[in-house]
Parts: structure tokens; C-alpha cells; sequence
């Protein structure tokens, strides 16, 4: 099924979002104004198409293209232009580099860029009844989330787990439970996984950040540095073709944690539910820890709910920034 139209009104409630990015926020109104701009986005198959847009942009740029457009990037000077003016230079980029930017939109995805999510997600995976597992991330990337147990942790300015990177949230509910957890294996699954050696892999994650984000970019780095010496077995695929064979190749009777963050918001309602069955029909063979964040059908949810399953069924135990900068367990 082909993506909706990205229309000016798409893109109004696509902006809605950028509040973070003084940039992509005048981009936004940049793109509304300009049927060219629009009509280029609309080549681009994979979802969502703004984030893909403007991520070839900041790819390309990366790469040396255009230094008077980079100047108004935070992500590749240290004292950027102001937003205001960058249009003209924008949309003389995007149409001078159209078949380019379509192609990375049409053969690269938005991926997993964000490893501070960790800070919702650990926490529900320590809520299984098991301490001893392995580890199955569903729509995995560059495997960053696979890490989780060897990131530092500090809530509230309490420092609850050591490691590094960092990661820094503020705890709005039930402080976050810690245990001491062995994971057995780690398997990533992924239409299109990531090589964390790879410098075009690094890059293009990188250019999925917002250019302002700077404590982003510079966590992302550290994490990848971090998770390359990691043993991970990447899985490229269909997750809903890969995750029995994956599940079924573990141990006979070992406890798994099957988990996705911002992923299935990429299936319909019948694939997520054919993905819940297989987790299901695995339970017959071993327990099974289902976690889930930020996936929730219902668009009008502010906030990543925080939603889990140990076969007895789903529970949401809580909610938190899409980006981890908060967390707010229920229990």
C-alpha cells in the first residue's frame, strides 16, 4: 500500500513536532509554501517522508555539499545562521540534488538514532520474571537498544547503574526497580540493519538528529563505540518472516525479551497483531517478556505509553519522552 500524499496540511501536522528544531520548524513552513518541494517529498516511498527529506539533506551536507546551506546547521558549525532566509538556499538544494535525495529515501529507513529510550526500556525489561535471558530488538538499527544493559543510568540526579554513556532521565513516578541481569544472547532484527563500522551507516543515523540536537549526536557517537563490541546477531528481514526463526533457534526452555521502541508504528493493525501471535506461539516452548514503547494505535497519545506482557496479558505500566528525557512509571 503506497504512503499517504504528503500535503501542506500533512506537513503542518508534521511540524507540530519540531519544536525542538528552530531549523526544521522554518523548513516546515519552507516546504507548506512550495508545490516543487512537496512534489519531491512525494517521491519518497518510505515512512515518514519528512524525516527522510530532510535527513538526505543533512546526509548530503555531511558529505561537503553545499557549505552556504550547511552554515545554517548546528549539526556542522559551531555558530549557525539563523533560520530565518534559509529557503531560497534550501529549495535550490533539494531540486539540484532531487534523484539523490530520493534515493536515499527510497533505499535508507528511519532508524533507531536515540539510546537514551533505554531508560523506559530497561526498567520493563527488569519487570519479567527472570533475571537470566536473551535479547530480541524488533526493528533493531545499528543495535544500540541491544546495549541497554551496559549504559549508566541516572534518574533525578541519582546515579542507579554505571557504564557508559550516561543516560539522564527524570523519574516523574515509581522510581525505576534495578537488578542484576545476564543477557544470553543478542539478536537484532531489521529490514535493513545497520553496520556499526560502517561510516556511511554511522553517517546516515547521524543526519536523522536534528541539527540542534548536539547532547544527541554526541550520545549516539559514544553508544556506537560502545555497542561495536558487542556480540549481536544482526537478522535482516521482514521481523514478522524473522522473528519465529530467531526465537526458535534459542536453547530449548530459555526465557527470551522480545522488545520494540518506536518500530510497529510502521505496521497496520493486522501485522501487529500477526507479530503479538508469534510472540504468543513461542510461549509454548519458553517464557517470553514482551516490551513495547511508543506504539500505541492511538495517534493522539502526547507521550511514549510504556506498555508490557508476560503472557498473562498487556499491561501499561507507564509513559515517557519519545526521547527518554523522562520517565513516569505507574508501578
Amino acid at each position: 500500500m503506497p504512503p499517504p500524499p504528503v500535503t501542506a496540511e500533512y506537513m503542518r501536522d508534521w511540524g507540530k513536532h519540531t519544536h525542538g528544531s528552530p531549523l526544521y520548524s522554518e523548513l516546515v513552513e519552507v516546504v507548506v509554501e512550495d508545490p516543487e518541494l512537496l512534489r519531491v517529498m512525494n517521491r519518497i516511498e518510505h515512512l515518514p517522508p519528512p524525516n527522510l527529506m530532510f535527513g538526505a539533506v543533512q546526509y548530503l551536507l555531511m558529505d561537503g555539499k553545499d557549505p552556504a546551506l550547511a552554515r545554517h546547521y548546528r549539526s556542522m558549525v559551531e555558530d549557525p545562521l539563523p533560520p530565518h532566509g534559509v529557503g531560497p538556499k534550501f529549495r535550490s538544494f533539494v531540486l539540484a540534488h532531487e534523484e539523490e535525495i530520493v534515493e536515499i529515501g527510497n533505499t535508507r529507513y528511519t532508524q533507531t538514532n536515540e539510546c537514551r529510550r533505554c531508560v523506559a526500556l530497561l526498567p520493563m525489561v527488569m519487570m519479567a520474571a527472570f533475571r537470566v535471558f536473551h535479547l530480541i530488538d524488533v526493528g533493531t538499527s545499528a543495535g544500540l537498544n541491544l546495549g541497554l544493559d551496559r549504559y549508566g543510568y541516572r534518574y533525578n540526579d541519582e546515579e542507579q547503574r554505571p557504564g557508559r554513556p550516561m543516560l539522564e532521565a527524570e523519574s516523574k513516578g515509581v522510581d525505576p526497580i534495578f537488578a542484576d541481569i545476564e543477557i544470553l544472547s543478542r539478536t537484532g532484527l531489521d529490514l535493513n540493519p545497520l553496520d556499526c563500522a560502517d561510516n556511511r551507516a554511522r553517517r546516515w543515523l547521524d543526519a536523522l538528529i536534528w541539527p540542534e540536537h548536539v547532547e544527541r549526536r554526541a550520545r549516539l557517537r559514544s553508544a556506537l563505540e560502545m555497542v561495536s563490541n558487542l556480540d549481536i546477531e544482526m537478522i535482516s528481514g521482514n521481523a514478522l518472516e524473522t522473528l519465529p526463526g530467531a526465537l526458535d533457534r534459542l536453547p530449548a526452555g530459555e526465557p527470551a525479551v522480545v522488545m520494540s521502541s518506536f518500530t510497529l508504528n510502521q505496521f497496520d493493525a493486522a501485522e501487529r497483531d500477526r507479530l503479538e501471535s508469534i510472540v504468543s506461539a513461542a510461549r509454548t516452548a519458553r517464557p517470553v517478556h514482551r516490551v513495547s514503547m511508543g506504539e500505541a494505535l492511538d495517534k493522539a497519545d502526547d507521550w511514549a505509553r510504556l506498555v508490557v506482557d508476560d503472557g498473562r496479558g498487556v499491561t501499561v505500566v507507564g509513559q515517557a519522552h519519545p526521547h527518554g528525557e523522562w520517565i513516569e512509571l505507574y508501578r
